[in-house]
């Protein structure tokens, strides 16, 4: 099996936040889009509002307890982050469909809630933990979870070729009305693709595709640059602006203009107050 390959980027922040994130060479690369820690966070806001980003996650606390590690599935509605329990954070972003072998269990199970980690990998959960503590520092720690990841995969395993074909389908064309049309393609019924995808992804085709559409309208409009709301909804594969508005609002809880007048970390981080 090739050597792990790492590329490194350490950006910056508002609130003097540093994190430092790691892209994985092969292997892992086809698993895992991003590793990323974050040490000292200390925000002059208390609150910020976490918009669902179409990802599965590992996220490992360091500052608080044993059981403060947990898995994030696919989540369709946003959450508040009370960033004062914010200190010592690291944790793994996967590609889509990219988490199933290292848990063992339908991604499904995790739609919408966060589950503990030691309810999945039981007291590896807590050595892992332990090892990350010890660890010199955010690089050091990177490398220990990395190698825990590349442990458990063992031998790369592929994605469903039908659910596949679905995803590189829908990233040409995130139109929810295209599903039975590439169910029919693969000759499986959508109920069947449905099934294959809530397993290997964690949510519905028709999900996927809105929670990707959503986020195709974010990055349209993040570059701050005056928006034409017509077009991007039209580009967005919308049927309206209205109807675009609707969606934004129903996975993020806000407007599409408040999200553009607000104050932001990150793309998908919205501070409150």
């Amino acid at each position: 099996m090739r050597a792990l390959r790492s590329h490194w980027r350490v950006p910056v922040w508002f609130d003097g936040l540093m994190y430092v994130r790691q892209r994985l060479g092969f292997p892992l690369a086809q698993y895992v889009e991003m590793l990323w820690c974050c040490d000292g966070y200390q925000a002059t806001h208390r609150q910020e509002r976490v918009l669902p980003n179409g990802r599965f996650q590992l996220i490992i606390d360091l500052a608080a307890g044993r059981g403060a590690s947990i898995i994030v599935g696919m989540r369709t509605r946003y959450t508040i982050l009370e960033t004062a329990s914010v200190r010592s954070v690291m944790g793994v972003v996967f590609r889509p469909g990219g988490a199933r072998p290292f848990f063992d269990r339908p991604a499904d199970e995790f739609y919408d809630r966060a589950a503990p980690l030691h309810e999945v990998w039981g007291s590896a959960s807590g050595n892992l933990r332990d090892c990350l503590l010890e660890a010199p520092g955010p690089a050091a720690r990177l490398r220990i979870v990395a190698a825990e990841l590349q442990r458990r995969v063992g031998e790369p395993k592929d994605l469903h070729g039908a659910v596949r074909y679905a995803l590189e389908e829908f990233g040409r064309n995130p139109g929810a009305s295209g599903i039975l049309q590439v169910a029919r393609h693969i000759g499986f019924s959508r109920r069947r693709l449905t099934q294959f995808f809530g397993e290997e992804l964690g949510l519905t085709p028709k999900l996927y595709c809105r929670l990707h559409r959503f986020q195709q309208v974010i990055s349209r409009i993040a570059s701050g640059a005056r928006v034409n709301w017509s077009q991007v909804s039209l580009e967005g594969g919308y049927y309206d602006q209205a109807h675009m508005a609707h969606e934004f609002r129903e996975f993020s809880g806000m407007s599409p203009g408040a999200w553009l007048s607000s104050k932001r970390p990150s793309q998908n981080h919205v501070v409150i107050d």
